[in-house]
């Protein structure tokens, strides 16, 4: 079954048009909330990093920081999971992106003018229109630059998407229906071998997420990659411990795929 993926600008409707598609098509709406319930299960302190991080400019500190490239790591460990079980819509959080090598993905964007946009904000929060701009430029900032630090994208960039629409020119309604028509084409494209791309993806996301919240290890670098047959691990670690400790990490998330490390120790 398809997967959608919902994208918006703040106050473009795109929250309540992604509902309104899980709910025609009886999947799951995969929002802020259910992902920070799976990244609870982690552990009580990943969800308050979580609060604190998600869809936040992350200042310099952050960046190099080890709990926000464990966060990192989780987000798309949960979005990998989430889409994995199919039939799901998937707001925000890069989504787009990550599933941008699977084609029974449907990635859409939602867009609308700023006065559009400062208006249904307004009268979503019952605040005057000097502070719904406000509340509006922050929130799109901050959500922009978060998506530029994790995935290196512009969060704009029309090739990661496939259907782009502005709520200026069409009703919520009409997104949704169009958004719907598009489906069965995508279910189409579910074959066993777009199924097996999305499973190696969320495993080399387990993997990769299972070694960035252990803090006995810290790999700046780090890269996860499935190539059809192993798991490749590539990074500079601190010492031959660290190294013995990642795959011994890598290796238990993997189960029975087997793990290639071209990991180089510091200064060798």
């Amino acid at each position: 079954m398809a997967i959608v993926t919902i994208s918006r600008e703040c106050g473009s409707g795109g929250e309540e048009i992604g509902k309104a598609v899980a709910q025609k098509l009886g999947y799951e709406y995969v929002t802020k909330k259910v992902l920070y319930k799976d990244i609870e299960l982690h552990g009580q302190q990943w969800l308050k990093w979580a609060q604190e991080m998600d869809e936040h400019a992350p200042s310099i500190w952050e960046r190099f920081d080890r709990s926000f490239a464990g966060f990192t790591a989780l987000v798309e460990h949960c979005i990998y999971e989430r889409a994995w079980k199919n039939s799901v819509v998937i707001l925000g959080r890069g989504g787009n992106w990550l599933l941008k090598d699977i084609p029974y993905a449907l990635r859409v964007r939602i867009i609308a003018p700023l006065e559009d946009r400062i208006r249904l904000v307004g009268e979503r929060e019952g605040v005057n229109r000097e502070v719904a701009e406000k509340l509006l430029m922050h929130s799109d900032h901050e959500r922009a630059i978060f998506l530029k630090r994790m995935y290196h994208r512009d969060w704009s960039h029309p090739d990661d998407y496939d259907m782009t629409f502005n709520t200026s020119h069409l009703s919520f309604k009409e997104v949704v229906d169009l958004i719907i028509d598009e489906i069965p084409a995508r279910d189409k494209r579910a074959t066993p071998e777009a199924r097996e791309r999305l499973r190696q993806l969320t495993l080399a996301a387990r993997v990769k997420s299972d070694i960035r919240t252990d803090f006995h290890v810290f790999i700046p670098t780090l890269e996860v990659v499935h190539d059809g047959t192993v798991i490749i691990l590539r990074g500079v670690a601190r010492d031959l411990k660290q190294q013995e400790r990642v795959l011994e990490i890598a290796r238990r998330a993997a189960g029975t795929t087997k793990i290639r490390s071209e990991l180089h120790v510091r200064g060798t």
